[in-house]
């Protein structure tokens, strides 16, 4: 056996050392808000739309944690990689003090706007109601959300992936049983319904955020938090921003992005609007594999550049984005097969059902381009290089998705099918782009 081969077979051990409990992870914390659609789905179709509505709007934060966390990763990575533990816990304390500043307009515009902020995307006006209580309520838990994601960002930099799986798993069984009591009115509560889904999940999230800081402070993982002084050093803030606003605002257009799409998909009426959200769901489970395998290649990438290996780092890379594709085409077969018994899942056979098939299967073909995609921009980010995946999600989103969806939905009448067939144009040309930038090799001599 060769030393390369030996190399290779090492590599692959650390990426699913590191990947498999962050897939884990990140799919439970995935199912905390999907448990809310499967439950109230159980009510109604309205009551899916609404919650698939909130959700997306909640997702709109996560431009915000992106910046930070984007940063934080970067930063951490590389101080573990130069065994400077000092400086990666001042690195995850002045990425939580940043969180925290953050999270407060966000929680105001939450509270006091949401009746505006979901009526674009509510085709009739019980759904824009129950979805303006489920965002007033989930608002409330944004700044636990931030510490959530700035804590498993952290952890997962300094190659601790197992502590967020746990704690997510914690999240999940709090959710699930207030869930289970409010919704349906259940040990003598009160049923709620979608204000129920919505204190059940912001409850989870504050859970998890307390154990988080609570493991922080007692440093009782591998990296921790110490009072400083000043409290917030605007001098790190900036920094960790610096590289984490490319990657914001990434997110912020594939947000825009997404919500623009969903304005055009409400034009074709309720059982259309909860078939985009069912979609849209199944969708975030299947990203679960590619997800983890980017976090895990930014974090080697990151700490093989801090360590002055960059050809391991670009071999760590390289071995993470072969087997997302494998397993992300493993996934997108699975799913265009089992389409129709995954949507049941959601709802009651119906028109919504039939259309969430569709959506599932038409996603499925572009779930490899996914994968690569998401490894290769993780491993930019993780060595600081965090404009390209920006411009691919640039163009990706407004030259591609948004125009072709237009086109094809309503000039050429191809109706719903033709606003989301445009999904996996735009992927495969995102993974294009990103190929392109990744074997340029520019991204090894990246300065954070």
């Amino acid at each position: 056996m060769s030393a390369a081969t030996d190399e290779r077979k090492g590599l692959r051990r650390a990426i699913l050392s590191l990947a498999w409990p962050v897939i884990v992870s990140n799919f439970l914390q995935v199912l905390a808000t999907t448990i809310d659609l499967i439950m109230v789905g159980r009510i109604g179709v309205a009551e899916i739309a609404a919650v698939g509505i909130g959700g997306n709007l909640v997702f709109f934060t996560f431009t915000v944690m992106i910046g930070i966390t984007a940063g934080t990763i970067a930063l951490v990575a590389r101080a573990i990689g130069a065994k400077n533990k000092h400086e990666a816990d001042h690195f995850l304390f002045q990425s939580l003090v940043a969180g925290a500043l953050l999270s407060i307009p966000l929680v105001l515009v939450g509270i006091f706007f949401a009746p505006y902020l979901v009526a674009p995307f509510s085709p009739t006006a019980q759904i824009q109601t129950m979805a303006a209580d489920y965002v007033a309520i989930i608002f409330l838990s944004v700044p636990f959300l931030f510490v959530i994601f700035i804590s498993n960002a952290a952890l997962r930099a300094a190659g601790d992936t197992r502590t967020p799986l746990i704690i997510g798993a914690l999240e999940n069984v709090v959710n699930f049983g207030i869930n289970y009591t409010l919704i349906f009115g259940n040990f003598g509560f009160p049923a709620l319904g979608v204000r129920g889904a919505a204190i059940g999940t912001s409850i989870s999230y504050f859970v998890g955020a307390m154990v988080f800081l609570g493991l922080f402070v007692d440093h009782r993982v591998k990296i921790g938090i110490d009072r400083e002084k000043p409290f917030a050093n605007w001098t790190t803030i900036r920094r960790i921003l610096r590289i984490g606003v490319p990657a914001a605002t990434e997110q912020l257009a594939f947000q825009i992005g997404i919500l623009i799409w969903i304005v055009m998909v409400v034009t074709f009426g309720e059982a259309a609007v909860a078939a985009h959200q069912i979609g849209l769901r199944v969708q975030s489970f299947a990203f679960m594999p590619g997800l983890g395998l980017s976090i895990a290649s930014s974090a080697l990438v990151g700490q093989n550049l801090g360590a002055k290996l960059p050809d391991r780092a670009d071999r760590s890379a390289r071995e993470s984005t072969k087997m997302s594709i494998a397993i992300m085409g493993a996934i997108a077969l699975f799913n265009f097969i089992f389409a129709p018994w995954i949507a049941l899942a959601f709802a009651e056979p119906g028109e919504a059902v039939d259309l969430a098939v569709l959506f599932i299967r038409l996603h499925a073909t572009s779930i490899p381009a996914v994968g690569l995609f998401f490894t290769l921009s993780g491993s930019l980010r993780g060595a600081g290089d965090t404009k390209w995946p920006l411009y691919a999600s640039l163009v990706g989103t407004y030259a591609v998705r948004l125009p072709l969806s237009a086109f094809l939905g309503y000039t050429l009448g191809l109706g719903i099918l033709g606003i989301w067939v445009a999904l996996p144009v735009e992927y495969y040309l995102r993974s294009l782009i990103v190929v392109q930038r990744f074997n340029g090799g520019a991204w090894k001599a990246a300065v954070v």
